[in-house]
C-alpha cells in the first residue's frame, strides 16, 4: 500500500510539473538611432506640411540605462557609422523584456541631445503572433528646438501607420517624426527608414540576467 501511495504522489508531482506555468520568454532589444546627412536622399520631398503629433506614453515610459553590449552586432554598426562623415549617432540603447501583448507592454523612452541634433520618442516591443516593434520618434537637427517638446504626451496610445511629417520649430529648423509599427525578424537587423534619420533594431532571445529598463 505504501509503495502504491508513493507511486501515486510521484505521478501527481509529474502532472503538476507538466501543467506548471511556462517561464516568461525574455528578449534582448538593441536599438541604434542615427542622423543621416546625405542630402541626395531628400529627393523632391518638402518637409513643411504637417505638425508633429504628440508622443503617446512618453512621460510614463521606462528609461534604459545600458548602451549596446560589446557582443551586439549593432555595436559594430555604431562604430562604422560614428566614423562616417555622413552620419551622426543619436542614441544607442539595450534592454531585456518579456514577450507580451501591446496592451501590456511598456513604452521605452529613447532620448538624447547631441551635436547631431535632438532625439525624443518611445519604442514598444510586443508580441502579436510575431514580434512587433512600434516606434514614435521626433528628430530635430542641430540648430533648433523641437516645437513639440511641450506637448509630448497624449492620452491616446493608438499606433498609426508609418508617416513622415515635420513642423516649423525654433530657428526655422523643422522637427521630423517617424511613426511606424511592423513585425520584425528575430536575430536579424531590422531597419526603419527616414530620409533624415534611421533606426536599427535587433530582437534576440535572451537567457542571461535581467536588465530591464527602469
Amino acid at each position: 500500500m505504501r509503495r502504491i501511495a508513493l507511486i501515486a504522489l510521484s505521478a501527481l508531482g509529474l502532472a503538476a510539473q507538466a501543467w506548471a506555468a511556462p517561464a516568461p520568454r525574455l528578449y534582448e532589444v538593441d536599438v541604434l538611432v542615427f542622423a543621416n546627412h546625405l542630402h541626395k536622399l531628400n529627393g523632391d520631398e518638402h518637409w513643411t506640411q504637417e505638425k508633429t503629433t504628440p508622443i503617446a506614453g512618453f512621460k510614463k515610459a521606462l528609461s534604459p540605462s545600458h548602451g549596446l553590449p560589446a557582443y551586439s552586432q549593432l555595436a559594430l554598426a555604431q562604430s562604422l557609422l560614428a566614423n562616417h562623415p555622413s552620419y551622426t549617432i543619436l542614441a544607442a540603447r539595450s534592454w531585456v523584456q518579456n514577450a507580451v501583448t501591446l496592451s501590456k507592454t511598456k513604452p521605452v523612452r529613447i532620448m538624447s541631445h547631441r551635436d547631431g541634433g535632438r532625439l525624443k520618442g518611445v519604442i514598444r516591443v510586443f508580441q502579436w503572433r510575431l514580434m512587433h516593434v512600434a516606434l514614435d520618434l521626433h528628430y530635430t537637427p542641430s540648430g533648433g528646438t523641437s516645437a513639440s517638446s511641450a506637448s509630448s504626451d497624449t492620452a491616446s496610445s493608438s499606433l498609426s501607420p508609418s508617416s513622415l511629417s515635420s513642423s516649423p520649430a525654433a530657428n526655422s529648423v523643422p522637427t521630423y517624426q517617424m511613426i511606424e509599427s511592423r513585425p520584425v525578424a528575430l536575430r536579424r537587423t531590422n531597419y526603419f527608414d527616414h530620409p533624415k534619420f534611421g533606426v536599427l533594431v535587433r530582437v534576440v532571445p535572451y537567457k542571461g540576467p535581467l536588465t530591464a529598463p527602469h
